[in-house]
């Protein structure tokens, strides 16, 4: 495909905060502050904290937040360290195709933005962009989605710089280079899902990011035309089956959270597992149902997710990545939430009961689209009775979504574990009113209490 680099820098330097639709900067400010609340969560685990005490021995200019630490770095080591808090609890929205959209382009936007006093209109539009390029990658990449990476490592580099380029207002020839440039830092792998490396995932990928496009301006440069050439960007990662279509037809006019929208995530846990968490939640609700009650139960779930059977996780992390567990807590937990996947819900006793009582029936039949996906929970009880639920569209999905409120509900149990309560609601305002923050180095600067 002839000048698709050239269009795709030509969408990211030239659109404009009054280029995009309400609807769709309404979605990226729910987006938004969906992250922040992840961030604020996701600072307080243990994971990010060996991130953090990496970034600090490294140094750097102290012009950025941190968020969990009591220093400041320069933006890319910024991205890198709250994009991996952003990640960890893998509980911030993600969109359609499934990507991490939002723990990939944030953390570098927001790190920027402290650097050259964007506005907030400026962030905002940055991150629309770059939401609008990683999703049109994922959606032109889906029949090459066999091939063995993590989606935030390959799509989230040259998105990031995306994101980047447009807040550094760089012309469409330095956004060919700071694309270029992105597409040389992707890779990630699956087998690390589950493990603490996970969540460095997307925070390399604003790190990456956000150096691409400072090179770029600086007058680095890369091959101009990175997603088309030979053994580029497409070639190498995706080969025949990238659907080029779907990357370019309607950019600019035809906008992927306007036509699909996005997941907002109820439970801290693999896309996937929101179906199988919420199918077993809503048989318990809905039947009065305790775990003693239960001689088996059964999760139906798609056999094209093979590394999701994991009936023993190593840890509670882990759990977060296995249909068995997240039956298990759901089972026996009144609440699934960020303590159902620490360690000491992994190995008590009631879940160590409920997981001999859980098996999968794999189903080829059954997608992994988030547009098709569903699950059912089957349990046999102890009485000889056998119940079942399905679940077609989880609470919080495109296809079910919450409203604000019972978003809301999520957001301040993610924030109150960090922030304050009048901290808190003042971060939540800023966000509503994003569209108006003069400088949007505030909103970061929130994140540590200041």
């Amino acid at each position: 495909m002839k000048n698709a680099t050239e269009q795709l820098a030509y969408f990211i330097a030239n659109t404009r905060y009054e280029n995009i639709p309400e609807v769709v900067l309404e979605a990226c400010r729910t987006i938004i502050l969906d992250g922040l609340a992840n961030v604020l969560a996701g600072a307080t685990l243990e994971e990010p904290a060996h991130v953090r005490r990496y970034v600090d021995r490294l140094g750097g200019r102290p012009e950025c937040t941190v968020v969990g630490a009591s220093f400041r770095t320069n933006a890319p080591l910024a991205a890198f360290a709250n994009g991996a808090s952003m990640h960890v609890l893998d509980y911030e929205p993600q969109g359609i195709p499934s990507t991490h959209g939002t723990s990939t382009l944030l953390p570098g936007i927001l790190a920027l933005s402290e650097v050259t006093g964007a506005s907030g209109r400026a962030l905002l539009t940055a991150f629309a962009v770059a939401w609008e390029v990683q999703q049109r990658i994922a959606s032109a990449a889906q029949k090459a989605e066999s091939r063995p990476f993590h989606p935030p490592g390959i799509y989230g580099p040259p998105s990031s710089a995306a994101a980047c380029a447009n807040l550094l207002g760089l012309d469409v020839h330095k956004t060919r280079m700071a694309l270029g440039i992105g597409a040389s830092r992707t890779g990630a792998l699956f087998a690390n899902n589950g493990t603490m490396t996970k969540c460095t995932h997307p925070g390399n990928a604003g790190r990456m990011g956000v150096e691409a496009a400072m090179l770029a301006a600086d007058g680095l440069t890369a091959n101009d035309a990175i997603f088309e050439t030979g053994r580029g960007y497409v070639e190498t990662l995706f080969g025949e089956l990238f659907e080029w279509d779907k990357l370019l037809d309607g950019l600019g006019t035809q906008w992927n959270l306007e036509q699909r929208g996005f997941n907002i995530k109820r439970y801290p846990a693999q896309i996937a597992m929101q179906w199988a968490t919420e199918s077993v939640v809503l048989l318990r609700e809905k039947n009065q149902l305790r775990a003693d009650d239960v001689e088996w139960l059964e999760l139906e779930v798609s056999s094209r997710r093979p590394g999701l059977s994991r009936p023993a996780p190593a840890t509670g992390l882990d759990g977060k990545f296995s249909f068995e567990y997240v039956a298990a807590v759901a089972l026996t937990q009144d609440q699934v939430g960020i303590d159902s996947f620490s360690d000491a819900v992994r190995f008590s006793a009631p879940v160590q009961a409920a997981l001999k009582k859980i098996r999968l029936k794999p189903n080829p039949d059954i997608s992994t689209s988030t547009l098709e996906a569903w699950v059912q929970a089957r349990a046999r009880l102890k009485d000889g009775r056998v119940i079942t639920e399905r679940c077609d569209a989880y609470r919080g999905s495109a296809r079910n979504p919450i409203t604000r409120q019972a978003h809301l509900v999520k957001v301040r149990d993610c924030m109150s574990r960090a922030l304050p309560m009048p901290q808190m609601e003042r971060l939540i305002g800023m966000v509503s009113e994003l569209d108006e923050l003069a400088q949007a180095r505030v909103l970061a600067r929130a994140l540590v209490g200041e």
